[in-house]
């Protein structure tokens, strides 16, 4: 065997060599590439898990929400409502108070000159408003 043959047979032995390593080193880097690729579907599976439920909290409180601005919304008209009508009540009470007080004032009609005195200019005026309506009445 001549120099030539075992400078061929040693070339080939580190071909080999050198393609055995990058075989080995292929084979383990896709292993590791395969356990990465598996870690990473559990996790994105985990993932769209929680993102379900996420997504099913989002609209139960979206409903609820929902529910709670209509009732209230309903609750403000009521509340509306219910101040229009203290006003209006309040508005006729004070009319019927004045009206009360006026009519009052009027039976009493028999009031000596000292106890005269205690009633009011806006009183006098009051009685003779009203004195006026019962007369325009009757």
């Amino acid at each position: 065997m001549t120099e030539s043959t075992y400078l061929i047979i040693g070339v080939s032995l580190l071909v080999a060599v050198v393609i055995l390593a990058l075989s080995i080193y292929t084979f383990l880097q896709t292993k590791k590439v395969s356990k990465i690729q598996l870690e990473l579907q559990q996790q994105n599976l985990m993932l769209e898990t929680s993102l379900k439920k996420l997504q099913s909290k989002i609209e139960f409180l979206n409903a609820g929400s929902l529910g709670l601005g209509q009732r209230l919304m309903n609750t403000e008209k009521r509340l509306t409502h219910s101040l229009e009508k203290q006003d209006e009540l309040v508005h006729n009470n004070s009319e019927q108070l004045y009206r009360r007080q006026a009519d009052r004032l009027l039976k009493n009609s028999s009031i000596n000159v000292q106890e005269s005195d205690a009633v009011t200019r806006s009183e006098a005026k009051l009685m003779a408003l009203v004195g006026k309506k019962h007369q325009d009445n009757n």
